[in-house]
C-alpha cells in the first residue's frame, strides 16, 4: 500500500510502562507492516525515565527499561522506517519537569511544517492497520471542499457517558458503559485491552469507510490525528497545561476555531486504546496499581493532578492565574 500523505506518530513512554509498550510496538509494526514508501512515516519516541512523582522499586533496573525501550526501537528500524529518539530523567540527566503535555506540545510544532498529519500514539494503544489509509482518503474529501484545519479520530469501544456515542464504533454505541474493578476485562469496554488480531478482524469487514463529522471537541488523546494547518493556525497544547493534554487541546482548538471547528470521526474504523492494561503502572515504588487505576496513584500524582486541573478550568473560563512546576515543585517539597 503506498500512502499520499507524510505522517509522524509521536509517543512519550514513561519507564512504568515499558511492559506494555511492547504491545504497542507490535501495534506500530501491524500499521506499518503494508505501507511500501515507508520514507513518508516518522516515528518519534521518547523514553522517560523521571522519577518526580514515582520511584522505581530498584534505582538499577532504571538502565534495564531503556535497553527494552530500545529493543523496541530496533524492531521499529528493521521496517526500514525512520525513527527519533529522545531519552530524558535518566540519573546522569537533570531530572526535569517534561511530561506527556510538553511532549506533545513539542511534537506538534516541530513537526507541523514537516509533514501533512501529526499522530498522537499512546503506550496502551493500537492504530488500526487501516489508519493511513483512512486518512489519505479524508484528506481528499477535505481538501476537495476546502476544509484544511481538523482534527480526525478513529471509533473505539463503549466509553463513558453517551456524550461519547459520536466516537464509540457502530458494533459498541448500544453496550452500557462499566468501569469498576472487574469492566475492565471486559472486552466491549473501550478501558479493556484488545488483541491486534481481533482488531483487525473487525476493520477488515470494511467496504467503505464511514466518515461522520462533529463541530464540538470529543478528544481522548490516543491515535489522534491533526492537520499541519490546525496546529500551524495556532492550535496546540497550551503552555499553561502539565497534564490534561487532550483537554487542552480541544479547548484552545474550540477557542482558535470558534463555529469553524472540525472534527472528523472514521466511525466504523476501530482503534484500541487499553486504558486498564494489565502492564500499564509497573515497578513502581510503595503501589500496587499495574491497571492504572486514577485513585489508586500515589499522593505526589495526585496533587500534579489536581494543579492541572485547576489550569483547565481557568483556561476554560479566562478567570485566575495559572500555576506552574515551580508551584508543583513548592507543592512536592511541603510535604
Amino acid at each position: 500500500m503506498e500512502i499520499k500523505n507524510r505522517y509522524v506518530i509521536g509517543t512519550h513512554v514513561m519507564w512504568y510502562e515499558i511492559e506494555m509498550y511492547a504491545d504497542f510496538v507490535d501495534g506500530l509494526v501491524n500499521l506499518l507492516e503494508p505501507v511500501t514508501n515507508k520514507e513518508n512515516v516518522i516515528i518519534d519516541l521518547c523514553f522517560n525515565a523521571s522519577q518526580k512523582f514515582e520511584q522505581i522499586v530498584d534505582t538499577e533496573d532504571i538502565y534495564k527499561l531503556k535497553e527494552k525501550f530500545l529493543k523496541g526501537v530496533s524492531k521499529i528500524k528493521d521496517l526500514d522506517v525512520k525513527v527519533v529518539v529522545q531519552v530524558k530523567g535518566m540519573p546522569h540527566q537533570e531530572d526535569e519537569f517534561y511530561f506527556h503535555a510538553d511532549y506533545r506540545r513539542d511534537l506538534n510544532y516541530n513537526y507541523c511544517k514537516k509533514v501533512d498529519f501529526v499522530m498522537w500514539g499512546e503506550t496502551d494503544s493500537f492504530f488500526p492497520r487501516e489508519a493511513f489509509q483512512a486518512i489519505d482518503s479524508l484528506k481528499e474529501y477535505t481538501d476537495g471542499i476546502g476544509e484544511h484545519k481538523y482534527i480526525a479520530c478513529f471509533s473505539d469501544r463503549k466509553m463513558w457517558d453517551s456524550s461519547w456515542d459520536a466516537t464509540v464504533h457502530k458494533d459498541y454505541v448500544d453496550i452500557k458503559f462499566v468501569d469498576d474493578d472487574e469492566g475492565h476485562l471486559n472486552p466491549n469496554q473501550a478501558k479493556s485491552p484488545l488483541p491486534i488480531e481481533t482488531m483487525n478482524e473487525i476493520n477488515s469487514k470494511i467496504e467503505q469507510f464511514d466518515l461522520n463529522v462533529i463541530n464540538y471537541p470529543k478528544i481522548d488523546g490516543s491515535c489522534l490525528v491533526m492537520s499541519a494547518d490546525l496546529i500551524k493556525s495556532g492550535v496546540n497544547v497550551p503552555l499553561c497545561l502539565i497534564y490534561n493534554d487532550d483537554d487542552g487541546l480541544g479547548i484552545m482548538a474550540e477557542k482558535l476555531l470558534q463555529k469553524d471547528y472540525k472534527q472528523f470521526i472514521i466511525k466504523n474504523l476501530l482503534k484500541v486504546h487499553a486504558r486498564r492494561h494489565p502492564q500499564k503502572r509497573l515497578y513502581v515504588k510503595h503501589e500496587d496499581n499495574p491497571h492504572s487505576f486514577g485513585g489508586d496513584k500515589n499522593n505526589d500524582f495526585q496533587k500534579f493532578l489536581k494543579l492541572s486541573q485547576e489550569n483547565i478550568y481557568k483556561l476554560r473560563t479566562g478567570k485566575g492565574k495559572f500555576k506552574e512546576y515551580d508551584d508543583l515543585k513548592k507543592i512536592l517539597e511541603s510535604k
